[in-house]
């Protein structure tokens, strides 16, 4: 019998590949017209997904016509729920208001305000239509800003899917500050324009950069690893690669897309008196609707301005970029993601990752899990990872039969072990979850461990 296996009774696997008939009809069906039935890779699970009828809160109702809690929550983008009161309203009434336009809305000027007066370090901000964007234009703006070619990032870091920044994700180089792609039809030349450093380990991260100082425009980093096992950034680690960039005229950007809604003016700032020279943002911000953000010093933003003329300026176009959906829905966001909310989410993700390792403690199993506040991660192993390639390297099929254990016992979580909280998510959800994995874990891990 597989460690998956409850005696005398069906695999996970084949429990759940019974239970949602109609995620199976649906999932033949997309494959007629969606190459293996799929338009978001990660969203892909063997043999099929699970699809979403409606929600509210932090509540989904399934095809299936199964009600779940929702640890899921759109990979943390849905930081305030489902259906949020303050942020329908807004979308609807922006929607009644018409557009887009093709010329700016009041709302893309407040919203801008907000986001100087919220984050610590934004002066001026540009919007995108998501966080790939605006890492991409951060990017930009670094190589215009500094007249350098090149930039670095740490190993696991997700930065989203351009060719320059989609590398060193999932795949590891064995040569220091060498880059891997993730995927084909990568453009010829781009891994040389990027070094891959180790996270975590300030002196391996500092041989990779010292030697490439003069030519790198930017230094990419993530306060935690998010795609890569919610791995937080130790604050040594941290704050020396903020030295260093200082002291080589090399710009820092800060990737908080996923991780400013831990931290009131940031996580960076909050959590380690991190400053960057450049700030990212985007998923929760939109309320549901897709947003990126980048922003920061005046001086490097300059770099977007229009009145500069077209030799000295980054051109920065895109026909959905400030809209008015996107902007209205920002507004009621960051007011409902305020200090006590922001608090109580952390505190629940943190209850949610210490019960995780109780439950492996307690039944003898490689069972724990990583948090960086509202944003966990499962992993099927005794210690808690602390560097991309450990992480990474755990098997990923038991935390695929957690996954589907959970679900059908009511419970949505990443089919990877990824989960979150949002202000909708309550104690007794927490409860339900940590109870469910309690009974899961057993079967999805065996016994005795491994």
């Amino acid at each position: 019998m597989s460690a998956s296996e409850d005696a005398g009774t069906e695999t996970l696997g084949e429990r759940y590949a019974q239970r949602w008939p109609r995620a199976r009809a649906t999932y033949e069906r997309a494959t007629d017209s969606l190459p293996g039935g799929n338009t978001r890779t990660q969203t892909h699970v063997s043999p099929f997904p699970v699809y979403a009828e409606r929600g509210r809160g932090a509540r989904i109702v399934l095809t299936d016509g199964v009600e779940v809690d929702d640890f899921l929550l759109n990979y943390s983008a849905s930081a305030v729920g489902h259906r949020h009161p303050a942020v329908t309203d807004a979308i609807v009434a922006a929607i009644e208001r018409g557009g887009p336009f093709g010329i700016p809305v009041p709302t893309e000027v407040e919203l801008g305000e907000r986001l100087c007066e919220r984050f610590t370090g934004v002066e001026l901000v540009r919007f995108t239509n998501s966080g790939s964007e605006a890492t991409l234009q951060a990017v930009r703006a670094a190589r215009a800003f500094t007249g350098r070619p090149h930039i670095a990032k740490a190993e696991g870091g997700y930065h989203g899917s351009h060719d320059l920044v989609d590398v060193g994700v999932t795949r590891f180089g064995s040569v220091p500050g060498e880059a891997l792609a993730e995927t084909r039809g990568m453009a010829p030349g781009a891994l040389g324009g990027v070094a891959v450093f180790p996270y975590n380990d300030l002196e391996a991260a500092l041989a990779v950069l010292e030697p490439r100082a003069g030519e790198l425009a930017a230094v990419l980093i993530e306060v935690f690893l998010n795609s890569a096992g919610a791995i937080p950034g130790e604050p040594r680690f941290l704050l020396g690669l903020a030295r260093w960039c200082a002291e080589h005229e090399v710009l820092l950007i800060l990737d908080e897309i996923a991780s400013w809604r831990t931290g009131y003016r940031g996580a960076g700032v909050e959590h380690h008196a991190l400053r960057g020279d450049l700030i990212c943002l985007g998923k929760a911000l939109g309320g549901g609707f897709p947003i990126g953000a980048v922003g920061g010093r005046a001086d490097v933003m300059a770099v977007f301005d229009p009145r500069r003329a077209g030799s000295a300026r980054v051109r920065h176009a895109g026909t959905f970029n400030g809209h008015p959906v996107a902007m209205a829905a920002g507004l009621p966001v960051l007011a409902a993601l305020d200090e006590p909310a922001i608090e109580r989410m952390n505190t629940l993700g943190r209850r949610l990752a210490e019960g995780a390792r109780e439950i492996g403690r307690d039944r003898d199993l490689p069972l724990t899990a990583t948090n960086y506040g509202g944003i966990g991660r499962l992993h099927n192993a005794r210690e808690r990872p602390a560097s991309a390639r450990v992480a990474l390297a755990l098997a990923r099929e038991p935390r695929v039969d957690i996954y589907r254990g959970l679900l059908e016992r009511g419970v949505l979580i990443a089919p990877d072990g990824r989960f979150s909280v949002c202000t909708a998510s309550s104690d007794a959800q927490v409860d339900r979850f940590l109870a469910a994995l309690d009974e899961v874990a057993p079967l999805a891990l065996g016994s005795g461990g491994v």
